[in-house]
This record gives C-alpha cells, structure tokens and sequence, in this order.
C-alpha cells in the first residue's frame, strides 16, 4: 500500500473484524484489509454508485477477495445496528464526518470502535466525541505528500481534556511528543508569523492579532515540552 495514511488506518483495524468503511471511494481500505487477512468481513460503501461499480470491477477480476461487500449509501443508512465492530471513516472533512456520526449515533455506538481521518476541522470532531461519550484509544499522525494528517481510534467511554488545545492537537500526540505534530506545529508558527505580518496592514486588526499571538503562544507552549 503506497498511502502511509491508509496503512495507518488499517494497522489500527483489530485482526478478525468487521469492519465498514464508509465513504469508500475505490474501496483501497477493504481491499487492502482482506488480502491482508485482518477483516474476516468488510462491508464497502460509498454515496457514489460510479464509485462502488469500479471497486466491484476491481473484485470481479481477483478471485481471491470474497468477504467484501458493496453498498450504494449516504453515510451510515445501511448499517444495522451490531452489524459490524469497527467502522472507519476517512478522506473527508471532520464537520462531514461529525454529521454522519450525528445522523446515525445510535449506529455508530454498537460499534467497538470507530477509526477516523478527517481532512480538518479535527478539534470540532474530537468535541463532539466527546460531548457524546467516546474517547480516544490510539491517536496517530502521518505527513503525506507535505499535507499533515491525524488518525484517531475511538470507544465508548468517558474521556478527558485539559484544554482547547487538546482538541486542537490530540492530547496522545502531545503526551507522545510526535515528532510529526513538531513539525506540524513549527510550520503553524511560520505560517501565523507571516499572516501576522500581513493584517498589521489592515486597520482595526489589534484584537486578531491578539488572538493570533494567544495561539502561536500555546503552540510554543507545547513545543517546549517536546
């Protein structure tokens, strides 16, 4: 598998699961599971009938994948409840992500866990986690083709936080002194040093660049401690 952020994704999946992966696109994430024998079923779905219709192409052409299955679907509408342990979402934005969970929570809680890689908007989906009872059990990061991304791996529980930034972050990626996140957060820094510079320009800016400094504070906070 070329892509270190779906490799991460499925290294974070338990052996003998089953698994739906929704939003599927090609159906990389289930293919991958099944050769590798970690899912004993893997349900493949995606809103895209265009899409599903070349992952299934792709399985009528090995005969040696036969524990996935594809469903035409928005979000989660196809999955019963405990029909599956794991359900992976990824590729798309966290506010997307936080709406699919929202629309079938009652889903999404018969699941063991809940492997998630939202493009951005991460701190909106960590709060709403939260606010509904899940909490993290693994959190990871790649940076793939310069583009920073976090993989978290979530249960049914009572989490914790400590601050904003935590939900901005990842409060294990923190903990772990990632030493992606460092090099993450010491581009934040260059890049709100150079959008500081650039609204010192503009009138009335004072209470944005106040703003901004509390952050590229926080963030020099947290890299002092790596």
């Amino acid at each position: 598998m070329s892509s270190l952020r779906l490799k991460e994704i499925c290294d974070l999946v338990d052996y003998n699961s089953i698994v739906a992966d929704i939003g599927t696109d090609h159906g990389i994430i289930p293919i991958e599971l099944s050769k590798k024998s970690i899912s004993k079923k893997i349900i493949a779905t995606d809103i895209s009938k265009n899409s599903l219709e070349k992952l299934e192409q792709k399985l009528l052409y090995n005969n040696n994948i036969a524990n996935i299955d594809t469903r035409v679907s928005d979000g989660l509408d196809c999955i019963e409840e405990f029909e599956v342990d794991t359900i992976i979402i990824s590729g798309m934005g966290g506010i997307l992500i936080k709406e699919i969970l929202e629309k079938n929570l009652h889903i999404a809680k018969t699941a063991n866990y809940l492997i998630l890689s939202p493009n951005n908007s991460l701190d909106i989906l960590r709060k709403f986690l939260f606010k509904n009872n899940f909490v993290i059990d693994k959190e990871s990061d790649v940076i793939e083709n310069k583009k920073y991304y976090q993989i978290i791996k979530v249960k049914r529980g009572k989490d914790f936080y400590n601050s904003d930034l935590e939900f901005l972050y990842g409060k294990e990626l923190i903990k772990n002194k990632s030493e992606n996140l460092k090099i993450y957060l010491e581009s934040e820094l260059k890049k709100y040093s150079i959008i500081i510079e650039k609204i010192k320009k503009e009138s009335d800016t004072n209470s944005r660049i106040s703003e901004i400094n509390k952050l590229v504070e926080s963030i020099r906070g947290i890299l002092n401690g790596f």
